[in-house]
This record gives C-alpha cells, sequence and structure tokens, in this order.
C-alpha cells in the first residue's frame, strides 16, 4: 500500500521509578492513504472517519481529532498537520 502522507504525534507513556512517576514521548505516526488511516494502534477506513480538525494548545504542542463512526480519536501532535488534513480533505 501506497501510502499519500503521513502525521506524526506523540503518547505519553508513565512509570514508576524508584517510587517517583516519569513520563516518557513516544514518536509515533498517522499514515493516510487512498483507503485508510493506519495509527500506532488503530485502522479506520476513509468511510468511516467523518472529519479531521485541530486545536493548537501551546507553542510546543496541538491536538489532532479523527471524527470517526466510532467516536473521536485525539492525537497529541507537535507540528502542524495542515498538510494531513488537506489531503484527507480531498478524499471526501
Amino acid at each position: 500500500m501506497e501510502w499519500i502522507t503521513t502525521q506524526s504525534y506523540v503518547e505519553v507513556d508513565r512509570k514508576i521509578e524508584d517510587g517517583e512517576q516519569k513520563s516518557f514521548e513516544i514518536e509515533q505516526s498517522l499514515f493516510l492513504s487512498t483507503e485508510k488511516i493506519v495509527s500506532s494502534g488503530h485502522q479506520f477506513t476513509i468511510e468511516e472517519v467523518y472529519d479531521i480538525s485541530f486545536r493548537k494548545l501551546s507553542q510546543t504542542y496541538g491536538w489532532l481529532y479523527l471524527h470517526t463512526n466510532q467516536g473521536v480519536f485525539p492525537f497529541r501532535t507537535k507540528s502542524n498537520p495542515e498538510f494531513f488534513i488537506s489531503e484527507f480533505k480531498k478524499l471526501k
């Protein structure tokens, strides 16, 4: 399968080490093809995704939201997903 574009996002993993909670960022990617969007834990056909939106939280982070027939799935991103969103909207 050939991907049209990808969008990086960050998952936060929390662990307790030496009685102290520590957070670790894990870089992941969303992949967009003509048929589906794939993340590290989910796969959606283009028909299942109604819309994609973005909300900037700070200078560093924002939330990319996939609005699907299964609910809204948030992805924390450090980069602007404008190109990913525009490529998705071309398919709809």
